[in-house]
């Protein structure tokens, strides 16, 4: 596997013509650097404050954790992080923000839920803080992050409603970013004699000989719970092939695409593909499970965010070595597959009363130093910064041969990787409902009727 810098630079710039992330591997000029922070600024401004971190029970958590005792010698600051799972954080970061408790300080989010976070008021605009030099150091470099991903985290409020365009305020700062693939344990596949599946009936009847090789596997790992996070995943990004839109506009109004003959034609597929392949608990099935499943080897194959793979592969663990990657499934009559993004972000509580403290921790967790620690010594992948992506410190670390074609991979995806998602509040909502129907309908709904239904309850909403 090729992983010189040239190499990946050279892939990037080809990439970056076709696909939203990679629209940025590139653009920008960047100083490798890893040296510390600069003092330009007054780290210890805020000395003796102590503050609240809030983030999901997640190893980029893990990764930033491991980095608290730096900063608080930097800075003086006290972090006292508060770490949730999965479907409960969600619920708790709505409950504190809306709420307007200042309990809080900083959050880990993504792009959706802040969508509905940010019209009332419950994010800190961070622009005044991200100009202002004497909070700001000089060698943050907020360009340095992809540009898609920056663009992704910036918008302007119109009516209370996200509007069109890539200016406005910056909600949110990057954190780690993942697009979804396709990844697999190289020694069921190849003990059983099974090709990698591209399309979700390839997918099906690989499951089916699986399941008649080994009762004891569960051939494919996905999310299934009731939330949208079960979504954004594997769903959003096979249907996105189909030509599904979540929303759309017909007659000069807003309407949802989910009861098309393009949905329904990816339902059924997917539908059926879920019967054949997925575990009993499906619907109980969260990222906790995909990645359990795919590490322990109970589980063939998993459709989800590419780095649960790559945190498998490391030196030492079970799986070391036994992982291998490829793009997510696409229809069967489309040109190529397409690839979701979710971007894990640090954004700021509104009602926050150490609003400066919060902001010196948002910035030290996402810079240059923290970003490349965070990746080669943590599980902060993938990086979002490009000079993480151009340090040979990175690229020779994911290269390894424990990481099989990891990179490849990546890069191979992210030139149809892009946000599958309308940018709209009353996301979280009508994402929800979706995943109730998805259960709904592998229970045994109607597929069309249940679409339908969908639809008008989304309808309803708008």
């Amino acid at each position: 596997m090729r992983s010189t810098i040239s190499t990946f630079c050279s892939h990037a710039r080809r990439a970056a013509r076709h696909n939203m992330v990679g629209v940025l591997l590139l653009a920008t000029t960047v100083t490798m650097s890893t040296s510390a922070i600069a003092a330009d600024m007054n780290w210890r401004q805020f000395e003796g404050t102590t503050i609240t971190w809030a983030y999901d029970i997640h190893p980029y958590a893990d990764a930033l954790s491991a980095e608290l005792p730096e900063f608080e010698k930097l800075t003086g600051i006290k972090v006292t992080p508060e770490l949730y799972p999965d479907d409960s954080y969600w619920n708790k970061l709505t409950i504190q923000l809306t709420t307007k408790s200042p309990a809080w300080d900083v959050v880990g989010t993504g792009i959706q839920p802040a969508w509905d976070l940010a019209p009332s008021g419950a994010l800190e605009p961070l622009g005044k803080y991200l100009n202002d030099p004497a909070l700001t150091d000089a060698s943050y470099d907020y360009n340095d992050f992809f540009p898609a991903l920056r663009s992704a985290l910036t918008w302007k409020m119109e009516d209370g409603q996200i509007a069109a365009g890539g200016d406005g305020e910056v909600w949110a700062i990057p954190h780690a970013f993942e697009n979804i693939q396709l990844f697999y344990r190289k020694d069921i596949l190849e003990k059983h004699g099974i090709q990698v599946p591209t399309t979700p009936t390839e997918m099906g009847a690989a499951c089916e000989k699986l399941k008649a090789a080994d009762p004891q596997i569960t051939p494919l790992g996905v999310r299934g719970v009731r939330f949208w996070a079960s979504i954004h995943t594997a769903v959003a990004s096979i249907a996105k092939s189909y030509g599904v839109q979540d929303w759309v506009m017909k007659d000069g109004k807003l309407d949802t695409g989910l009861d098309s003959p393009e949905s329904i034609a990816f339902h059924k597929d997917y539908v059926d593909m879920i019967k054949k392949c997925a575990a009993p608990s499906f619907a109980n099935d969260n990222w906790y499970q995909v990645v359990d499943g795919i590490s322990s080897g109970r589980t063939a194959m998993a459709i989800d965010s590419n780095m649960f793979g790559f945190w498998n592969d490391v030196k030492g663990q079970p799986a070391s070595g036994k992982i291998a990657f490829a793009p997510p499934l696409r229809a069967p009559d489309a040109k190529g597959p397409s690839s979701n993004i979710w971007i894990w972000s640090l954004a700021m509580n509104s009602a926050s009363e150490k609003k400066g403290a919060a902001w010196l921790f948002i910035q030290w967790a996402t810079s240059k130093k923290v970003a490349l620690a965070g990746a080669v010594a943590g599980k902060l992948v993938n990086p979002p910064r490009a000079s993480t992506w151009g340090d040979e410190t990175w690229l020779n670390y994911a290269s390894q041969p424990e990481f099989n074609n990891f990179v490849e991979s990546f890069k191979a995806t992210q030139e149809h990787a892009a946000l599958a998602f309308t940018p709209r509040v009353g996301f979280g909502e009508a994402m929800n409902a979706w995943a109730v129907a998805m259960q709904k309908m592998v229970n045994g709904d109607d597929v069309e009727a249940t679409l339908h239904a969908l639809a008008e309850e989304i309808r309803a909403g708008l």
